[in-house]
C-alpha cells in the first residue's frame, strides 16, 4: 500500500503523455471488447440478433473480459508502475483471464450454445439426452474447480498442502455424501442402459406399476392402488427389473377333445393373436404343455406393445372375450372343475 501511495504522490513528476496514451489504450480496447467478440462469434456462426441475449452469453462475456484484460495490461506497461505494484496488478489480470477462459468453456457447453444445440438435434443421441445433461453439469463443475486451483496457485499457495489438508475433511464429506453419489452413479448407469422409460409397466422387487418420472437420484412408480412410490436408484440396480408386457394364458380342454380339434383351436388362436396390432407377432407361443388326469393343458405366451396399465387392462378384457367367443363358436367347453381362463402379466 505504501508503494502505491508513493507512486500516486509522485504522479505529477511522470510524463503526462504516458498517462494519456494509457487512457487511449483503455478506451480503444473497451471499444474492441464490444465488437471483436461479436465478430468472433459470427465467424463461429453463433448468430444472435438480440443484443440483450448476446450480452448474457457466457462466451461473449468471457471474450470481452479477455480483451479488457489485455488492454489493461498494455496500459500498465506504458505507465511503468513500480515492480511490486506491477507484479500485483499482473497477478489480478491473470486471475481475471483464468475466470474468463472458464466462462468461455462453460458457455460452449451451455444448453443454448451451438454445440449443445447440435447434440440435441442429433437423432442418434436423442435417447441419451439425460446422460448428456448430467455430463455437461459435471464438466462445468470440473472447469470451475480447475480454475479455482489455478487461481489459488497464482497467489502462491501450495496446492499439495491444501489437498493434504482437505484429506480428513474429504473423508467426512465422502461418508455423508456416499448415498447421494451412489444414487447419481446408479442413475447414470440406468440412463445408459435404459432398462425402462416413462410410461413402462415394470416390476422392481415387490413393487409393480407405471413409471411416471425418472431422475438421476430416483424414479417414481404409480401403482394399481393409484399411489406413487419413489425408489432410490441404488435399490433399482440391486433388484430384478421386469419390464415386459408378457401375457400367459392357460386353457384346460376336456380329455375327450380330439387332436384335430385341439390343433384347429391352436391355429385359430394364433390367427387371432397375429391380427392384433397390440401384440408382438414374434413372441407368440402356443403349445400343448400337458395331458393330465383331468384336462389337456394349452398354454399361450405372448408380449404386448402396451405399456400403459389402464390400456393393458382394456386389452386383456378384449383378448379374454375374444378367446371365449372362439371357444363358443367351436363348441368347446373348458374342463371342470377349473373351467376358466387364467390370465396374468409377468
Amino acid at each position: 500500500m505504501e508503494t502505491i501511495k508513493t507512486f500516486i504522490e509522485g504522479i505529477k513528476a511522470k510524463d503526462i503523455a504516458d498517462i494519456f496514451i494509457s487512457i487511449a489504450i483503455l478506451v480503444i480496447f473497451f471499444v474492441l471488447s464490444i465488437w471483436l467478440p461479436r465478430l468472433l462469434l459470427k465467424i463461429w456462426k453463433v448468430n444472435e440478433k438480440d443484443k440483450k441475449v448476446l450480452k448474457e452469453n457466457d462466451t461473449y462475456k468471457g471474450l470481452r473480459s479477455i480483451f479488457l484484460c489485455f488492454g489493461i495490461y498494455l496500459a500498465l506497461i506504458i505507465l511503468a508502475l513500480p515492480a511490486t505494484a506491477m507484479a500485483f496488478c499482473i497477478k489480478l489480470i491473470r486471475v481475471a483471464v483464468i475466470l474468463s477462459i472458464a466462462k468461455i468453456l462453460v458457455g460452449m457447453i451451455s444448453p443454448t450454445s451451438k454445440l449443445m444445440k447440435k447434440v440435441k438435434g442429433n437423432e442418434k443421441l436423442q435417447e441419451n439426452q439425460k446422460l448428456i445433461q448430467t455430463g455437461t453439469k459435471l464438466l462445468k463443475v470440473l472447469i470451475y474447480i480447475v480454475a479455482g486451483f489455478m487461481i489459488i496457485s497464482e497467489f502462491g499457495y501450495d496446492l499439495n498442502g491444501i489437498i493434504t489438508g482437505l484429506g480428513l475433511g474429504s473423508v467426512v464429506i465422502a461418508l455423508a455424501a456416499q448415498e447421494l453419489v451412489s444414487n447419481l452413479l446408479s442413475g447414470m448407469a440406468i440412463a445408459s442402459e435404459k432398462p425402462f422409460e416413462i410410461g413402462d409397466w415394470v416390476t422392481i422387487g415387490d413393487i409393480s406399476g407405471t413409471i411416471v418420472d425418472i431422475k438421476f437420484r430416483s424414479i417414481k412408480i404409480k401403482t394399481v392402488e393409484n399411489t406413487t412410490v419413489t425408489i432410490q436408484n441404488t435399490k433399482i440396480l440391486s433388484e430384478a427389473i421386469i419390464n415386459s408386457g408378457r401375457i400367459e394364458m392357460t386353457l384346460r380342454l376336456p380329455l375327450d377333445t380330439s387332436s384335430e380339434k385341439t390343433e384347429e383351436l391352436m391355429k385359430s388362436i394364433r390367427n387371432i393373436l397375429e391380427s392384433m396390432q397390440e401384440i408382438n407377432k414374434n413372441t407368440i407361443q402356443i403349445n400343448v404343455t400337458e395331458i393330465g388326469a383331468e384336462a389337456i393343458i394349452i398354454k399361450v405366451f405372448l408380449y404386448t406393445n402396451i405399456v400403459d396399465y389402464d390400456k393393458f387392462l382394456t386389452f386383456s378384457t378384449k383378448l379374454n372375450l375374444t378367446i371365449m367367443k372362439l371357444l363358443e363358436d367351436k363348441r368347446i367347453k373348458l374342463a371342470n372343475p377349473s373351467a376358466d381362463i387364467y390370465f396374468s402379466r409377468k
